[in-house]
């Protein structure tokens, strides 16, 4: 995927993700699902910043889910 100065964003699609809407119980999401739901109507500083956080590790809060690669 690239951003609209045409430089590659990170690709997180070959990790598979999860989300929790309390950080205790997590549940599977597809790459899939994630894209069409979620990652599609974001603005392209927030995708970036996204990806950059959940690549690192870390949890990601978007709407009232947060998102992070699974362990």
């Amino acid at each position: 995927m690239k951003d609209k100065n045409n430089i590659e964003m990170e690709d997180i699609s070959a990790f598979p993700l999860e989300r929790s809407a309390n950080h205790n119980t997590w549940e599977d999401i597809s790459n899939q699902d994630f894209k069409e739901q979620v990652f599609d109507g974001l603005a392209e500083d927030k995708m970036k910043c996204f990806l950059r956080v959940v690549r690192s590790g870390s949890p990601f809060k978007l709407g009232k889910y947060f998102y992070r690669i699974k362990c």
